[in-house]
């Protein structure tokens, strides 16, 4: 099928690509998935590249096959790691589970939204992938009122054409539509200047990474091995300065430096991280205010029963620092005592006694726990069922204006 006029059509709505993009031998990346793909997506990615679509407010973010500059990016990796979390974050909004390729009929992702939705190709609804709809998966909605898959039954540049002129419906969205989108395109930022792509040698792992950091390494290092961090992580729009003079205290450089990788978002639904960043932006409670409220909390409780909260609230000496809180209503913190680089992690459990501080700083903690590690983490038992520790970890990021 010749796609030149739909190609015209779409430069006709946004205009000419913005940048070169890099050379694709679709032949070597078809053989590396073991389908052939689309010919609208190969017509545009051949002439768009890594083109973001929309502006500020809504965006979809192509992600062709391609190397980013910093390595962070990789599509063989990119694609093992989303259809590996996709089959798991849905699992707290639907009992419906969906295929993803290399299972037969499966979805194949290709593109992402600016709010971290993923858009899939239904490869399994048709032998001809031209005919192949677009399927969308959102975690931006309440547990129990929405499901988190929208099938829009069309294929990808149609898909496209409706974002640019009308709209289309998402659940997640503010009056339940995604778009429609501004005709503004440029080269997504962390792919810009990608290089080419070349699929692995046969027999090669495309996670053997991941899987040797689940006993190898230590530190950031470590957790983004087993882990990769969104590649354009929401912080907010304050400093580090701003939110240590508000605090009254500077914060452990390891938590600086892992907040600064992965911004806003959740850990394998259990772990709640806030927008270190974000100060009183309608909508959102940054990590300022995240620490203020427990903090306040904390002390009230610990006033009312102290015989169940033994640690002091900080600015006492050793006090209790909370800055994060799970799924199952506890706080964690830090016990702050000495400068900022020796705090070690407490925790201010909701159904049991609180315990002394544990042995180390944030980041090995959440290691630990990553790792599968044992009840002496302090955080509950992540796998469980005899589940593989990488079945069972991701990171959800969360963008402007969640109520986090």
């Amino acid at each position: 099928m010749d796609h030149s006029a739909r190609i015209t059509a779409f430069t006709g709505l946004v205009g000419p690509p913005p940048g070169p993009a890099p050379a694709v031998d679709w032949a070597a990346v078809e053989g590396w998935l073991g389908t052939p793909l689309p010919g609208d997506y190969k017509a545009l990615v051949s002439a768009y590249g890594a083109a973001e679509i929309g502006g500020p407010g809504a965006a979809i973010r192509l992600h062709p096959p391609c190397v980013s500059t910093d390595g962070r990016f990789e599509y063989a990796a990119w694609i093992v790691e989303t259809h590996r979390h996709s089959a798991i974050r849905p699992g707290m909004f639907t009992e419906r589970r969906r295929p993803f390729l290399p299972e037969e009929g499966g979805l194949l992702a290709f593109a992402t939204t600016s709010s971290g939705d993923h858009l899939f190709w239904n490869t399994g609804a048709s032998d001809d992938p031209d005919e192949w709809p677009v399927t969308l998966m959102t975690t931006n909605v309440a547990v129990g009122v929405s499901e988190p898959w929208v099938d829009y039954e069309v294929p990808f540049l149609e898909l496209l054409f409706a974002l640019l002129r009308t709209g289309v419906p998402h659940p997640g969205e503010p009056g339940g539509l995604l778009g429609p989108l501004s005709s503004q395109i440029r080269v997504w930022p962390p792919l810009a200047g990608a290089a080419p792509w070349s699929p692995p040698p046969a027999g090669t792992a495309v996670d053997a990474r991941q899987h040797a950091a689940l006993t190898e390494g230590s530190g950031l290092d470590a957790v983004m091995a087993l882990v990769p961090p969104p590649l354009e992580p929401y912080l907010g729009e304050g400093t580090w300065e701003q939110v240590f003079e508000r605090l009254g205290t500077r914060l452990p450089p390891d938590f600086v430096a892992l907040a600064e990788r992965y911004g806003a978002g959740n850990w394998s639904w259990w772990l709640d991280m806030s927008a270190p960043l974000s100060l009183d932006r309608p909508r959102e409670q940054g990590l300022a205010a995240t620490v203020e409220g427990m903090l306040d909390g904390y002390r009230q409780l610990r006033a009312a029963h102290p015989q169940y909260y033994p640690m002091p609230a900080w600015p006492e000496p050793g006090g209790f620092l909370p800055f994060a809180s799970t799924i199952d209503g506890d706080q964690i913190g830090w016990c702050a005592d000495g400068p900022p680089e020796t705090w070690r992690v407490a925790v201010n459990p909701r159904h049991c006694d609180q315990g002394p501080p544990l042995p180390g700083d944030f980041t090995a903690t959440l290691l630990t726990w990553l790792r599968g590690g044992p009840a002496e983490s302090g955080f509950p038992g992540l796998t469980g069922r005899d589940l593989h520790p990488l079945d069972v970890m991701f990171f959800e990021p969360f963008g402007p204006g969640a109520p986090w």
